[in-house]
Parts: structure tokens; C-alpha cells; sequence
């Protein structure tokens, strides 16, 4: 059973047991979280380019051997890390990470849908990824890590919003509820939710709520993107204030999504010469 967890869906840690580990160097922990996204090999000239791109390759290359150095003293077990003369991993055997355990509740939601798979891939969501997280003079590693905090946030929300169709399905607006406040956490210009949940406030006879739900998506809207709600957000408002959509109101779900667009494979991406699955180009195609 792996000893060191590695979590990356919200502010990044790293325990071993009940026991949070200190790997000192923030460069050191920058590394650490690069290899723990995937828990697959990644080549050492793609290491060296995110942390050293300017730098020649003997100099990039002598920087991580001491940066592997420091980070394999920071560890519990000098076999967690494994490295090999151009490739570095985890030891997959010894390391647990967040992202990896959400790709595979993702891929068991994809072979068989369910809300509790759903749930599944949600609980593992605790903010952004990598949140309060950064690396200022790594320029490549910081566009890795947009990347990869796009990806993720797509993942979430997506998972959040297939939640909330389906408790609606079931008549659960209670826990459908619970849903659209978190999403919209996170996304809080996503006109559509905001809809939803105004309607959802509404069925369930909050009807104060649903008003003002409408009061801060215009807010929201204004502030931010300096445009006014759509004529359909202005609509369902009035129908709320006019009594026309209440508890008596049949909602039904939205359309089935999917939490990966069907057919979609991974691509491989050029920079690890096809040792792992490129999820940032996953998210931009994704997104797209």
C-alpha cells in the first residue's frame, strides 16, 4: 500500500501516513508535483526544459541531478523516486496521487455512468489545481501548470454539472442545489448555471433565493464581462416574480452530457516523445 500521497486537486500536500512531509525547496516540490500528475516516466530533457529552459543542456542536466538529490532526501523512502539515465518517475508501487485515482474514477464513471461514480470523481476536488501554487522564474513550468489547472477545472465542473442533472432526474433539487452552489464557485459567469439554479430555488419554494440568484449572475455579469443577462435569464426571472414557475413546476433534466466527449482519445504529446498522455492538449480539444 503507497505511503506517500501526493495532493494536487486544491492547495498541493504531500503526507506520508498521518504525517505531512517537508520537502524544503519550493523547486524541489514544483518537481515532485510534475511527476506525481501522471505517475508515469517523464524524460529528463523535457524536466530540464521546464526549469532551465535557457540554460544548456550539460547545465540543465547537472541542475536536476542535484534537484533529484534534494528531492530523494526530502522523501520517506529513497525508493519512492525512480531515475533512470533520461527518463525520472514515482515508484507507482510506494506513491498515491489525487489526479491519478480522478482519471481512474473518471474512466470507471465513462464504462458504467452513475451519480455515485460522479460523486466519486467530485470528492477528490478541493479547489483549483495545485491552488496558491507557483513557480515565477520557471516561465515553461508555469505554462504547464495553466494548462493543467484548465484541465482539471473542466473535469470538475463538468462532474458538478452532470451532478446536478442528475439529482434533478431523481428529484433530488436539494442535493441538486448543493451542486450548482459549487459550481458556480468556481465558474461564477456561467449564465446557464445560474439559470439552473434560479429554477431550482424556485421548484423547491424558495423563490426569495431564486430572485436574488438572478440579482448575482447580473452583478456578476456587469462587473466582470460588462454585458447584461441574456433575454432568456431576464424571462425565467419574471416568470419566478410573476409565481409562473413554482413548486408546482415539473423540472425536468437537461440534455445527457458526458464527462469525456465520445470517442476521444488521448493524444500524445511531443515533448514526453509519447511516455504520457498529453491531458493539457486533452483539455484545450476538450474545451473546443
Amino acid at each position: 500500500m503507497p505511503c506517500l500521497r501526493i495532493y494536487l486537486l486544491g492547495p498541493p500536500a504531500i503526507y506520508c501516513g498521518d504525517e505531512a512531509v517537508n520537502v524544503p525547496r519550493r523547486q524541489a516540490r514544483a518537481l515532485l508535483f510534475r511527476l506525481g500528475v501522471r505517475m508515469q516516466p517523464v524524460p529528463r530533457e523535457h524536466l530540464c526544459f521546464l526549469f532551465w529552459p535557457n540554460q544548456s543542456e550539460t547545465k540543465a542536466r547537472r541542475n536536476l541531478t542535484h534537484l533529484l538529490t534534494h528531492l530523494r532526501r526530502a522523501m520517506p523512502d529513497c525508493e519512492d523516486l525512480i531515475t533512470g539515465e533520461d527518463q525520472v518517475a514515482l515508484n507507482p508501487e510506494l506513491v498515491w496521487s489525487d489526479t491519478v485515482a480522478a482519471e481512474r474514477r473518471i474512466a470507471d464513471y465513462s464504462r458504467e455512468p452513475s451519480s455515485y461514480a460522479l460523486e466519486r470523481v467530485a470528492s477528490l476536488f478541493h479547489g483549483l489545481f495545485m491552488a496558491g501554487f507557483s513557480l515565477p522564474d520557471a516561465a515553461e513550468f508555469e505554462s504547464w501548470l495553466m494548462l493543467e489547472r484548465c484541465v482539471w477545472e473542466r473535469y470538475y465542473l463538468r462532474a458538478l454539472e452532470l451532478l446536478v442533472e442528475s439529482q434533478v432526474a431523481d428529484g433530488l433539487f436539494t442535493q441538486s442545489i448543493g451542486y450548482a452552489q459549487r459550481y458556480l464557485a468556481v465558474n461564477h459567469l456561467d449564465e446557464e448555471m445560474h439559470c439552473r439554479l434560479m429554477e431550482l430555488y424556485a421548484v423547491t419554494g424558495n423563490r426569495a433565493a431564486a430572485l436574488q440568484q438572478y440579482r448575482a449572475c447580473a452583478d456578476a455579469l456587469g462587473r466582470e464581462l460588462g454585458i447584461a443577462p441574456l433575454k432568456e435569464t431576464k424571462k425565467l426571472y419574471l416568470s419566478i416574480m410573476q409565481g409562473e414557475l413554482s413548486m408546482a413546476t415539473k423540472l425536468e433534466p437537461r440534455t445527457e452530457l458526458t464527462l469525456i466527449p465520445e470517442g476521444h482519445v488521448y493524444p500524445v504529446n511531443p515533448m514526453t516523445n509519447g511516455v504520457e498522455p498529453a491531458m493539457s492538449e486533452l483539455a484545450l480539444a476538450y474545451a473546443a
